[in-house]
């Protein structure tokens, strides 16, 4: 068995993604978390992107290659697809959830208001990195003005359409996202599930399961209500490399009737 290795910071939706990955693959890994104020961790690379995946004695980073690189070389449970068809579906899907979903997100820290709920969100983060990473009190004080001007948001805002309003570019990913669902049973209609869903599964119920919000949105409706249900088969209980005293909220099935969904164990 290859000595994987993913370093990040669970904050981060890329390398949430590129764990849901590891865990359907049933790869056991180590998550070596890295701290976003002084990313020492990953210095071997030279740069300070995560996620990265060391395998063996070869290291890569950037979520997308990087699933590519899986299947390469774990062909086991693709998250491509199976032809050619579905594999371009899935890359143009997830190209949607980077350029709209976490961009959404991202937009919203950097140009949301800096009300009591803003600094109450940004300081449930800073505890989340703290506790895999120590922060200092005054860090972690900062921590709602150090989101905003996070250098990585800021690059990845570049290129975003300021003549969208922040709460219209809201509704309409919410629109999107139902239309790339395609009445599942995952996204794009498809019949197994792909690197998309593992990109918007942790995307979705992060805030949830850490009790920045308290209300699973995504789950009032019914469709995606069981697609959650239909994912929670391939995931551990807690998918979000945070530690488990940091989850509040657990993701809920789709009917209390149904049996229990497979775990895998990692």
């Amino acid at each position: 068995m290859a000595k994987i290795r993913l370093y990040g910071y669970s904050t981060s939706p890329f390398v949430r993604k590129l764990a849901c990955c590891l865990y359907f693959k049933q790869l056991p890994f180590e998550f070596i978390a890295v701290d976003p104020t002084n990313p020492e961790q990953i210095a071997f690379t030279r740069q300070t992107q995560v996620p990265v995946l060391q395998i063996d004695d070869e290291w890569r980073n950037d979520s997308t290659p990087l699933a590519l690189w899986l299947d390469e070389l774990f062909p086991t449970q693709p998250l491509f697809g199976r032809n050619a068809r579905e594999r371009d579906l899935i890359l143009n899907m997830d190209k949607w959830v980077t350029d709209s979903l976490i961009l959404s997100a991202f937009r919203f820290a950097h140009e949301g208001e800096m009300t009591a709920r803003f600094r109450q969100t940004a300081w449930r983060l800073s505890a989340i990195v703290s506790s895999q990473t120590p922060l200092s009190d005054e860090v972690r004080n900062a921590w709602p003005e150090l989101l905003k001007m996070a250098p990585f948001i800021k690059h990845m805002l570049c290129d975003i359409d300021q003549t969208e309003l922040l709460p219209d570019m809201q509704m309409r990913v919410g629109m999107e996202l139902l239309r790339h669902f395609k009445e599942g049973p995952f996204f794009g209609g498809l019949g197994q599930p792909s690197l998309v869903d593992f990109a918007i599964y942790p995307q979705v119920v992060f805030n949830h399961m850490v009790g920045i919000e308290q209300d699973l949105k995504i789950a009032e409706i019914p469709a995606l209500k069981q697609w959650l249900d239909n994912l929670r088969q391939y995931l551990p209980e807690n998918p979000l490399l945070v530690p488990d005293f940091m989850i509040v909220n657990n993701v809920p099935p789709a009917t209390v009737t149904q049996p229990e969904a497979r775990k895998v164990a990692i």
